[in-house]
């Protein structure tokens, strides 16, 4: 890859072709830097990055620092507002750290032309957000006065209904990079395009620790299940969730299972579908790209695979992707999936937040799968479980008050006979499950397939115990066709700890 950065002119210096005014000072792109033998906390050069959204319009080539493409009309006023209050920032810095004056912005400092240079630099971004000094995220007016309100107050309260609406509606919490960049930055300030003499910045801690806070309060008042957060605050839940992947980035790996199903609930623009596996990359590897770059869907989820399998890593497993036609490779979804107007690759048969791993290793034989439990095939489920995912589904009492109800997913049955495998697929339906509707019924819950399994003979279905959702864990069915064995993943919802798990080979 090559790291450019926009840096100031020595005031002695002349200017030169591209160099651009900006607070009547000149600036310069620069270039490239030699990363190859360092890392990203003994970097010979400190720079801040800068987070904004594009937007439908555009400057023309040559317009901004001779750029060699067209780029967004918000990356001039974007890298403005950022200089501003990258000098705000360093004030509010209790250390003794310089001024940082170095900029990275992805229009003008990733290689413009279609070179091996602007891939590997895409494939990257993980790496360019953690060696940054700090992210400066630059927000439009509306979402900026909330923050403002919100870090302004002394101790933290609730947004309004109103605010989470407008929030709920911006562009840059419902977008693919924001991942990446949120779960990457040591340090996040916010700023607004909204011009002032000394510019503005805010430390993104409160915001972000009111935004669960506003939820949990939302649904308290209005009594409602988590199905109401999903359906009328869905940006701010994968908000949520991004920033609880945030916080336990320092003492627990990210899997790609997460990483994906995060990436799944958020937005990108249909013209370029690379960049949700590149974004997906960048929240995966801090590493600098490494073998040839990866021009082609396919060639990005297969070096996004290959990354998780060098880590151990195999919740990716989890997808509902065509499996892999070669020998020895059927347990493994196919880089090359079918063209289709939604994305294909690496799609996980459930969005939701999950804890734990999937790891595997590998021998002579094959993939062993590492901590998983065998399912029993039952006429019904065990009455146990039953009334544990009753709880899920519908809340139930505090221990301690009677008179507090934890709230379920839904609010309360829509019917005394609702079959109970009809209201978890209604469930399933609203977290991204598009697998087969009629469960495997099994002793300890119910196993829904991506793929109807009733003509295949020898089925075995497998639930992970070591990667889970609080109403169950990701799974995986086997069959044999012609001698040859057939996968496909699927979503189990019930308890699997009384069984004791076991590595299973996979060929």
């Amino acid at each position: 890859m090559q790291l450019h950065l926009i840096t100031p002119v020595v005031p002695t210096a002349e200017k030169q072709p591209g160099d651009e005014e900006i607070h009547g000072k000149l600036w310069r792109v620069t270039g490239p830097y030699d990363i190859t033998s360092t890392t990203p906390g003994t970097l010979p050069v400190h720079f801040h990055c800068v987070s904004y959204v594009w937007g439908p319009s555009t400057e023309k080539k040559g317009s901004f620092f001779n750029c060699e493409r067209d780029i967004s009309d918000q990356t001039r006023p974007a890298l403005a507002a950022a200089i501003k209050a990258a000098s705000v920032a360093i004030a509010q810095n209790e250390s003794d750290a310089p001024i940082v004056e170095a900029f990275w912005i992805d229009a003008i400092c990733i290689p413009q032309l279609e070179v091996p240079e602007r891939y590997k630099t895409l494939e990257s971004m993980g790496w360019i957000y953690s060696a940054a000094t700090s992210v400066l995220i630059v927000l439009q007016r509306p979402i900026w006065h909330i923050i403002e309100s919100v870090s302004a107050a002394t101790s933290p309260r609730a947004l309004t209904y109103q605010e989470m609406q407008i929030l709920e509606q911006d562009t840059w919490i419902s977008r693919v990079w924001t991942y990446q960049e949120l779960v990457n930055a040591h340090t996040v300030f916010f700023t607004t395009l909204e011009p002032t003499s000394a510019g503005h910045a805010m430390r993104a801690e409160k915001f972000f620790n009111c935004v669960g806070f506003s939820l949990d309060t939302w649904k308290k008042a209005t009594a409602q299940g988590y199905i109401a957060v999903l359906e009328t605050f869905h940006n701010l839940d994968t908000l949520q969730d991004t920033l609880a992947d945030r916080q336990l980035g320092d003492y627990l790996e990210r899997t790609a299972f997460g990483v994906l199903s995060n990436m799944a609930l958020r937005a990108f623009d249909p013209a370029f579908p690379q960049n949700r596996l590149l974004a997906s990359l960048g929240a995966l590897s801090q590493d600098v790209s490494w073998g040839p770059p990866s021009t082609t869907l396919a060639e990005l989820a297969e070096k996004l695979m290959a990354i998780c399998e060098l880590k151990g890593d195999y919740s990716f497993i989890y997808t509902s992707d065509v499996r892999d036609p070669l020998p020895g490779k059927g347990w493994r979804p196919s880089p090359s999936q079918i063209a289709a107007s939604e994305p294909a690759n690496l799609v996980p048969v459930a969005n939701w937040s999950t804890w734990g791993t999937q790891n595997g290793h590998r021998d002579l034989k094959g993939l062993l799968l590492d901590e998983m439990v065998l399912l029993k095939p039952a006429d019904r489920i065990d009455d146990e479980v039953e009334n544990v995912l009753e709880k899920i589904l519908y809340g139930f009492p505090a221990l301690q008050n009677s008179g507090i109800v934890i709230n379920g997913i839904f609010r309360h049955k829509e019917g005394d006979e609702e079959d109970l495998s009809r209201v978890m697929l209604r469930f399933l339906r609203k977290i991204g499950f598009k697998g087969h509707g009629e469960p495997q019924v099994c002793k300890q819950g119910l196993f829904f397939s991506q793929l109807g399994l009733e003509s295949y003979e020898s089925v075995e279905i497998y639930a992970a115990s070591s990667l889970r959702w609080t109403f169950g864990s990701p799974g995986l069915a086997t069959w044999k066709r012609n001698g040859e064995s057939r996968y496909c993943a699927g979503v189990f919802v019930g308890v699997s700890k009384t069984e004791v798990p076991q590595s299973i080979l996979l060929e």
